[in-house]
């Protein structure tokens, strides 16, 4: 992708390689399946209305988190006003570091994810049945294979993941924990 948000098919990128992220993000705050979707597809809309060439790609991100943080506060003050307790919204709406927390949890994932689906054969079978909560044996199982092999395929699978993820998956990792810190 080029460093400007310059036209449909940037946008198309954006859209697919972000919106799972936005869409955990917006669901661990308004904790409604139907409402984080629609709080996740109203953020790309006004992405894609205020798409430019002006956009570099770091800020389109930002830009969809801030867009995605705004409208998910706006459904929670709504929801709040229609019970009418305005102190328990005060209460409940999320800090600036549990925010910051929750971007670099989504943004962790989808690391991991976007890494899992460039893995090919077993690493990939065993990567999908891992993340379905499979342990070894069901794995192992699955797969028609013994349980020494599953064990040997996951730690290469593993070692793959690593070389795909790279320092990206560290930086998130180290600024996830600096949100610490001060706690």
């Amino acid at each position: 992708m080029s460093d400007f948000v310059n036209g449909i098919d940037t946008f198309k990128e954006l859209y697919t390689d972000y919106f799972q992220a936005v869409w955990g993000f917006c669901s661990t705050y308004l904790k409604d399946r139907e409402q984080a979707m629609d709080a996740t597809q109203e953020t790309f809309f006004k992405l894609y209305e205020r798409s430019d060439n002006s956009y570099t790609k770091q800020n389109a991100i930002a830009f969809i988190y801030i867009t995605a943080k705004n409208i998910c506060m706006d459904n929670l003050r709504r929801n709040k006003f229609k019970t009418k307790d305005v102190e328990l919204l005060k209460n409940e709406l999320p800090s600036d570091d549990s925010l910051l927390e929750e971007i670099a949890t989504q943004e962790m994932i989808r690391c991991v994810h976007s890494a899992i689906s460039q893995l090919s054969g077993r690493s990939l079978e065993i990567a999908t049945l891992a993340l379905e909560g499979k342990s070894n044996p069901e794995i192992a199982d699955v797969l028609g294979i013994s349980l020494n092999s599953v064990k040997s395929l996951r730690k290469e699978m593993y070692t793959n993941l690593r070389k795909i993820i790279g320092h990206e998956y560290i930086i998130l990792f180290f600024a996830k924990l600096l949100l610490h810190v001060d706690k």
